[in-house]
C-alpha cells in the first residue's frame, strides 16, 4: 500500500534545488538519494496537480529514474522511454524543472519526451510498445564501436503485451546485442493490465516469497562445513526445477535474454546496486522492477486509474461560482462526444444481441466502462493490442456478430494492415469508432487524430462518417451497424453542441452518401464535416451579419459523398468551401475535389478553381493548452472561416 508522501508545504526542495542536471545527481552522497526521491515526488504532486498531466505513471518511476541517471551517463549512453508519458522525473532531473509551470500548455513543455527540448530525449514518442525495437536499433548500430554506449529501454508491463514489443524482444535475444530492458511492472496501463502476460507477471510477483525463502535456506546450507557447497550445488539444480514449476517456461529466458528480478522498484539504493550489476552483463538483460502506480498519492491504493492523469486545478478566483455561473449551472450541460457514443452503443445493444464492444486497453477513455458493466459477456478489453483487436473483430463479424471497435484515431494507425486485409478486403461489418479525431490539445502530435480519413478513404468497401452532435451520433451509429460492410466513424475530444441546430424529427434520413443542408442562401456553399459543422454555422452567422449569406451543408459522410447535392452546388454556386479538422492532403476536401474533377464542365464555367479546402496544413501540430486554440491558430474557428469565405470575393480569390 502507498505510504503517505512527505509534504513540502513551503515549496522548498533543498536536495532537488541542487540537482540541475544528472551530473549534479551523481555528485550526491548515496544516503541522500532517498531524500531526493521524496522531494521529487513532492514536487510532482504539487506541480502536476496544478497544471494537469499524467501523474500516476510518473509518481511510480521516481526511484527508478533517479537510479538510472545515477548509474548511467545518458549524454553518451542511450535511454528510451516507452510511450514516454512517465518521463516527468526524467525531465526534472535533466534541467527542465522550471518549465513545469507551463507543462502541456501553449509554448510550454511537451508531456512526452521531445528531442527539441533536450539532448537527453532521443525520440518524440507517445504510442506503446516500441522502446525495445528503438533501443535494439541503437545497440546494433553501436555494436562495432570499441567502447559502445549502454542502451536502456524502459517499458511498462502493459506495453510489453503489445505485439511489437515481443517482436523486438524476440529479435534482441537472437541478435545478442548488449542492451538493458527495464520492465516497469505496476500491473496497470491506464486501466488494469489484462491478458495472459499480466497473469504471468503476477505469478512472478507472488513467486518472490518462494525466492526469498529459497535464498534463506540456501544461505543456511552453505554455512555447513565441508558438505555445504555440495548440497548448495544440488539445491541449485533442484531450485531451477522448482523455479520453472512456480513460473513455468520463464518466458524471458526462453527468448534468449537474461532475466533479473523481480526487485523493489521503490528502493532506490537497491535499484542502484542492481543497475550497477546488470550494467556489467553482456547480451540482452531484462530487469524486472515492481512499482506502484501513483506511489505517494493518497487516492492511488484504491483508484490507480483515477490518478493516471489529472486535469489542471481551478484558476485563482474561480473557486466560488458567481451568480452568473450559478445561473448557467441550471442550463443544459454539454455531453462529451465519447459519452454520446457510449450511451448510443448501450441503447442499441439493448435491442441487438449481436453487438460486441472492443477496446485496446482503454475502456474508460473510449467510454466503454458502462457497456462493460451492463454487458460483461459482450465486452472485450484486449490490452494494448490494436492489431489483434481488429483481427478479432473481423473474426466476430465473419461469425455473424456486429463488433464495434472503439479506438482513438491516432492508435488505429497501429492496426492499419488489419483494417486493410482482415476487415476491408473481406468486406466485413466491423464498425470503427474513432475517438479523439482531429487536434487534441495538450497531448500534441503523437495523439492528434488528423490522418484517419486519408488512410481509410483509399480502402475499397469502406464507409466513412462523422456525426455533428449527440442526436446524429445515435443515428449514425445505428446506420453503421445496419451496413453489411465496414464503417468508420470519427468524433473529437470535446463536447457535443448543446443547442442542436435541427431536431431529429426534422432531419434528413441518415443514409450513407446523403448530406444535409442546414441553411441556404448566397453564392457560397460551405460543406463541413462532423464537429466542424458547429464552426460552419457560427461562421455563417458572422457572414450574414456582414451581408454575405452562405449555404451550410453537414456532409455527414465522406465516403460515399453526396455527389448529387455536390453536382447541384457545382451548377448553382459560385464557390464551394470544405471544412474539416483533418489534414488537407487526402481528407474530406480532397474527396470533394476528386468528385468535382469527375463532373462534366457545366454552364457558368465552374472548375476546381472554385473549390477551397480548409483544413490542417502539411505539418505536425504541436501541443497547445486546448483544441480550440489549435483550431484558432489554423484559421479553423468561426472567425477564421468567415475570413476565408470573404477572401473568395477579393482580388486574391482562390489560390
Amino acid at each position: 500500500m502507498s505510504s503517505p508522501p512527505k509534504e513540502f508545504p513551503d515549496g522548498t526542495y533543498p536536495l532537488l534545488d541542487q540537482v540541475q542536471s544528472p551530473v549534479a545527481l551523481r555528485a550526491l552522497e548515496a544516503e541522500q538519494l532517498p531524500g531526493l526521491c521524496d522531494e521529487l515526488r513532492g514536487f510532482l504532486l504539487q506541480s502536476v496537480q496544478d497544471t494537469g498531466g499524467h501523474l500516476g505513471s510518473n509518481l511510480g518511476v521516481v526511484e527508478l529514474t533517479v537510479a538510472l541517471h545515477r548509474v548511467f551517463d545518458f549524454r553518451r549512453d542511450r535511454l528510451v522511454w516507452d510511450v514516454s508519458h512517465q518521463c516527468y522525473p526524467h525531465k526534472i532531473l535533466t534541467g527542465r524543472r522550471e518549465g513545469f509551470a507551463q507543462l502541456r500548455r501553449t509554448g510550454g513543455l511537451c508531456g512526452f519526451t521531445n528531442p527539441v527540448e533536450s539532448e537527453y530525449d532521443l525520440f518524440h514518442t507517445g504510442h506503446a510498445g516500441t522502446s525495445i525495437s528503438l533501443g535494439l536499433g541503437m545497440a546494433a548500430a553501436a555494436a562495432l564501436e570499441e567502447d559502445p554506449p549502454h542502451v536502456v529501454s524502459v517499458i511498462g508491463d502493459a506495453s510489453l503485451g503489445a505485439g511489437v514489443a515481443f517482436e523486438g524482444l524476440n529479435y534482441a535475444g537472437a541478435l545478442g546485442s548488449r542492451m538493458l530492458v527495464v520492465l516497469n511492472d505496476n500491473e496497470w496501463s491506464i486501466s488494469k493490465s489484462v491478458g495472459s502476460l499480466a497473469r504471468y507477471l503476477s505469478r512472478i510477483r507472488s513467486a518472490r516469497l518462494v525466492q526469498r525463502a529459497g535464498q534463506e535456506t540456501k544461505n543456511l546450507i552453505h554455512a555447513i562445513p565441508v558438505v555445504g557447497p555440495r548440497l548448495d550445488k544440488a539445491i541449485d539444480d533442484i531450485g531451477e526445477v522448482m523455479r520453472h514449476t512456480v513460473v513455468p517456461g520463464h518466458v524471458f529466458e526462453e527468448l534468449g535474454v537474461t532475466y533479473v528480478g523481480p526487485i523493489d522498484g521503490h528502493d532506490v539504493d537497491g535499484l542502484v546496486r542492481a543497475l550497477e550489476r546488470v550494467r556489467q552483463l553482456e547480451g540482452v538483460v531484462v530487469l524486472h522492477c515492481l512499482t506502484e502506480k501513483g506511489k505517494g498519492h493518497p487516492k492511488a491504493p484504491n483508484h490507480p486509474e483515477r490518478v493516471h492523469a489529472v486535469g489542471p486545478s481551478a484558476p485563482a478566483g474561480k473557486a466560488e461560482a458567481s451568480s452568473k455561473d450559478q445561473a448557467a449551472a441550471s442550463e443544459p450541460k454539454p455531453v462529451p462526444y465519447t459519452k454520446a457514443f457510449a450511451q448510443a452503443l448501450c441503447s442499441l445493444a439493448e435491442g441487438d444481441v449481436r453487438i460486441r464492444a472492443l477496446t485496446a486497453g482503454m475502456p474508460s477513455g473510449t467510454g466503454l466502462t458502462a457497456f462493460a458493466e451492463r454487458f460483461p459477456g459482450r465486452f472485450h478489453d484486449t490490452g494494448i493490442t490494436e492489431q489483434h483487436l481488429l483481427a478479432m473483430s473481423a473474426g466476430m463479424a465473419r461469425s455473424g456478430l456486429r463488433p464495434v471497435a472503439a479506438i482513438y484515431s491516432t492508435f488505429l494507425q497501429r492496426g492499419y494492415d488489419q483494417v486493410f486485409q482482415e476487415i476491408a478486403l473481406q468486406g466485413l461489418p466491423v464498425t470503427l469508432a474513432m475517438d479523439r479525431a482531429g487536434p487534441v490539445g495538450q497531448d500534441g502530435p503523437t495523439h492528434n487524430g488528423v490522418f484517419d480519413l486519408a488512410y481509410l478513404r483509399v480502402l475499397p468497401n469502406m464507409t466513412l462518417g462523422a456525426p455533428r452532435d449527440q442526436t446524429d451520433m445515435r443515428r449514425m451509429l445505428a446506420a453503421s451497424l445496419a451496413q453489411d460492410g465496414p464503417v468508420a466513424l470519427r468524433f473529437p475530444r470535446g463536447n457535443c453542441p448543446v443547442q442542436e441546430a435541427v431536431h431529429e424529427a426534422e432531419r434528413r434520413e441518415m443514409v450513407p452518401g446523403k448530406a444535409e443542408v442546414l441553411r441556404s442562401g448566397g453564392q457560397v456553399a460551405l460543406w463541413a464535416l462532423g464537429a466542424m459543422v458547429e464552426v460552419a454555422l457560427a461562421a455563417a452567422q458572422i457572414l450574414e451579419a456582414q451581408g454575405t449569406p452562405i449555404t451550410v451543408v453537414d456532409a455527414r459522410w465522406v465516403k460515399p459523398l453526396d455527389e448529387e447535392l455536390l453536382a447541384e452546388h457545382a451548377r448553382t454556386m459560385k464557390y464551394i468551401v470544405t471544412l474539416e479538422d483533418h489534414q488537407r492532403a487526402g481528407g474530406f476536401g480532397s474527396a470533394v475535389l476528386e468528385s468535382c474533377s469527375r463532373m462534366r464542365p457545366v454552364h457558368g464555367g465552374f472548375s476546381l478553381m472554385h473549390v477551397k479546402v480548409l483544413g490542417i496544413p502539411d505539418r505536425f501540430l504541436e501541443h497547445k493548452t486546448t483544441r480550440e486554440e489549435q483550431l484558432t491558430e489554423l484559421g479553423l474557428d468561426a472567425d477564421g472561416v468567415s475570413r476565408s469565405v470573404r477572401s473568395l470575393f477579393s482580388s486574391q480569390a482562390v489560390k
